[in-house]
């Protein structure tokens, strides 16, 4: 069986939401928390949750790197890649470049032969492979 996380239930808990379904929604992750219940939050929905927190919620990049960082270490969430992920959100913190990006870095900078095909000259500052085609 396959039990995922949705983004709009990130949203809400990292957001603090008080309406009814919060409440409920505080039980629910500290059961993940204390390993109580697994589920697995897929990379598309962390993105998701990342593009929502910052356009529409206008929280700052730190906040929304410190509230993953601490979901991550809730012992029932699953991350495919977590290393690669939790890469990722350093780099995004610590450099101007967009999540997509930052995620592409984590993914090449394990293997010095990788090689990533793109115009973007914004990779160039980063210690990767960049190619045009």
């Amino acid at each position: 069986m396959i039990v995922l996380l949705d983004t709009n239930v990130l949203i809400r808990f990292l957001t603090h939401d008080k309406d009814t379904k919060y409440k409920k929604l505080y039980t629910f992750f500290e059961s993940l928390e204390l390993d109580k219940m697994r589920v697995e939050l897929k990379l598309i929905v962390l993105f998701q949750v990342i593009f929502v927190l910052q356009s529409f919620y206008r929280v700052p990049k730190e906040e929304i790197v410190a509230g993953l960082t601490g979901l991550f270490k809730y012992k029932g969430i699953t991350i495919k890649e977590k290393k690669i992920v939790q890469r990722t959100l350093e780099i995004w913190r610590e450099e101007n470049a967009e999540i997509v990006d930052c995620y592409l870095v984590a993914c090449l900078e394990k293997d010095g032969q990788s090689i990533l095909y793109s115009y973007d000259r914004d990779f160039n500052k980063f210690k990767i492979n960049r190619k045009e085609p």
